[in-house]
């Protein structure tokens, strides 16, 4: 089996002459990790703490981990995490061509362990201070944990500067994460967790390349509301504050962190806000026949783009097949996100939450998958469109009264519905109706009142920069 090909290169600064010497092979209590500000990997020791029943536990020599605090984290994966994430994303029960014969499994996650050579179908657990700069003071974010696919290759150095651990794994985060903010580090775990289904998945099925970030994503977002039972308000809040004011200008997770303007960007939390949301959309759209089995059969789509999310909201609705039309659907329920029809369905906390801001002026240049709302007064004419912008005019409980010139209602959708959502592909200019709306309100009128808050979590690909975060292509696979 040959490990995917949809890799971005590696950067230059892996071959740093400077960087710290890391021996090829560890001794038995040592694991390698990646320091999330440098990219480069160190070693670091260990110890065993608790054997769960699908899990082992090690923590970071002085990390202060107890063997109390481990066992009540071996319980909470074995009994919570695991089932509910195995659940909803994994194949279960399945027969698959391994080391030459037919040979059966109980889910992805074991095929994931005896693909590492594991023999007793439990996940390794690393807890330790991950090394992302975080200095309440000075820098309120960090990586509560993380998910390397080089660890599917080899124990040892990989080559590329890139070093694996051999074994089926995730890292987790003591300071801050489990210390101050455990409920987010034990949904972090969920995430982390569909983010290596996701991976070994897409091995087992051979699907030609990885799927899309925004997919990935999205997917491990939804995964930490499975943990949590009830929506991140982290992300909901980041929706509707929208602090950094890029999120009403269009911003969102369809070309993934293209905002970024370097490592204290918190722009992404815009990608991470909305990319829950349109999946958890999806799933409240859903029937209660297709629910259990949505997500999993976006995960295992031989496609690896939007067209595995298309391929499967079809089913809830035979016009999503097509990619425009879902993304309009979706721009109009977080404009009425009470609608009855195609808004958050039985979901009150997100009915009354959600809220989007109209923008002025008098034009836009929106990425692939952006949208923005403008206040319509009179019946609004457009000029001639681009071939990737298309218009909506929406009344005041979200339904879409039209899809041509001229528009009515109160909101003119401006949106693109270009699919290519490479960072390379240019904006393109769409039109708004000029309609100044009133200052700094949301379409309901209310006054925004953004606080502080923090620390906020960011991915470790995304502070890494995705094209550090896996190891390039050409790697030869465990087997």
């Amino acid at each position: 089996m040959i490990i995917l090909a949809a890799l971005l290169p590696v950067s230059c600064d892996l071959f740093n002459p400077n960087k710290e010497t890391v021996r090829e092979t560890l001794y038995e209590d040592s694991f390698y990790a990646q320091n999330m500000q440098t990219d480069e990997f160190y070693e670091i020791k260990a110890s065993r703490l608790v054997d769960g029943e699908k899990c082992v536990i090690w923590a970071e020599a002085g990390s202060g981990v107890t063997k109390a605090s481990a066992r009540k984290i071996a319980e909470k994966y074995d009994t919570i995490i695991r089932p509910r994430i195995v659940d909803a994303f994994s194949e279960k029960n399945f027969t698959a061509d391994f080391n030459g014969s037919q040979q059966r499994f109980d889910d992805i996650l074991d095929y994931a362990n005896r693909y590492t050579g594991g023999k007793d179908g439990k996940l390794t657990i690393l807890l330790l201070d991950i090394k992302d700069g975080y200095d309440s003071k000075k820098n309120n974010s960090y990586v509560a944990g993380y998910f390397f696919s080089g660890d599917f290759q080899r124990r040892g150095d990989i080559g590329y500067g890139y070093f694996s651990n051999g074994r089926d794994m995730i890292y987790i985060d003591t300071n801050p994460g489990l210390k101050m903010k455990p409920e987010q580090t034990y949904a972090t775990f969920a995430h982390e967790l569909q983010h290596l289904i996701n991976y070994i998945t897409s091995v087992r099925i051979n699907r030609k390349y990885l799927q899309d970030t925004w997919v990935d994503e999205g997917l491990s977002s939804h995964a930490e509301y499975l943990y949590l039972g009830k929506n991140p308000e982290d992300k909901c809040e980041w929706f509707s504050e929208d602090k950094n004011g890029t999120i009403a200008e269009g911003n969102n997770f369809f070309v993934w962190g293209n905002y970024m303007d370097g490592e204290e960007s918190l722009s992404i939390l815009d990608d991470y806000s909305t990319v829950y949301l349109f999946f958890r959309w999806l799933y409240l759209q859903a029937d209660e026949e297709l629910k259990p089995r949505l997500f999993r059969e976006i995960i295992s789509s031989d496609q690896f783009d939007y067209r595995a999310v298309t391929n499967v909201a079809s089913q809830i609705n035979p016009k999503w097949e097509d990619w425009e039309t879902l993304l309009r659907t979706w721009f109009a329920a977080n404009y009425a996100p009470s609608n009855t029809l195609y808004g958050y369905k039985g979901d009150s906390y997100l009915q009354s939450t959600i809220k989007v801001t109209p923008i002025a002026g008098d034009s836009i240049d929106l990425y692939p998958g952006e949208g923005v709302y403008s206040i319509i007064n009179n019946p609004f004419p457009t000029k001639s469109a681009s071939a990737s912008i298309r218009y909506a005019g929406l009344a005041r409980n979200g339904t879409i009264l039209g899809t041509d010139s001229p528009y009515t209602g109160n909101m003119l959708l401006t949106f693109n519905v270009n699919t290519n959502n490479k960072k390379s592909t240019p904006a393109t200019t769409g039109q708004l109706t000029g309609v100044k709306p009133p200052a700094a309100a949301g379409v309901n009128g209310a006054a925004r009142t953004v606080e502080a808050g923090g620390p906020y979590v960011i991915d470790a690909r995304d502070l890494l920069g995705r094209e550090k975060a896996f190891p390039p292509t050409g790697l030869q696979p465990l087997r």
